[in-house]
C-alpha cells in the first residue's frame, strides 16, 4: 500500500465513488483500517446514494480513469503536500493526519460523476 491511495466506495445501487487519502497511516500494509475509515465518513459527502462497502484500489489510475472521479486531480494535489519521510517534521505530520482521518478529514472525495448531456 502506497502513501497516497485511492479507495473505491460502492453504493447500495452498485454505483461507485472514489476517494483519495493517505495509506500507511493506520497500518503499514493492511488496507482494512483505512477502508473502514473512508466508509465511516463517506456518508458526509453528496454521493447520491448510501455507501455500503469500501476497497483499496490497486492504483490511483483506477480512480482517475473511472469516469466517477471528475475531481481526481484536485484531490491528488492535496496529497502532493506531504513532507518527505526523512523530513524531521514527518512524525508530527503523520500523527496529525491520523487524528484528522479519525475525524473524517484528510479524506478527499473525487466528486460525483456528472450525467452526460
Amino acid at each position: 500500500m502506497d502513501d497516497g491511495i485511492a479507495v473505491r466506495v460502492t453504493l447500495e445501487d452498485g454505483a461507485e465513488r472514489y476517494f483519495l487519502t493517505w495509506g500507511r497511516i493506520q497500518h503499514a500494509v493492511d488496507p482494512e483500517p483505512v477502508c473502514a475509515l473512508v466508509l465511516k465518513w463517506a456518508g458526509q459527502f453528496g454521493l447520491g446514494g448510501r455507501p455500503v462497502s469500501a476497497q483499496l484500489c490497486g492504483t490511483l489510475r483506477e480512480a482517475a480513469d473511472s469516469g466517477s472521479a471528475p475531481y481526481f486531480f484536485e484531490c491528488l494535489l492535496e496529497l502532493a503536500r506531504r513532507p518527505a519521510a526523512d523530513d524531521p517534521g514527518y512524525p508530527q505530520w503523520r500523527a496529525s493526519i491520523a487524528a484528522e482521518m479519525e475525524q473524517g478529514r484528510a479524506i478527499y472525495y473525487c466528486g460525483r460523476p456528472v450525467a452526460p448531456g
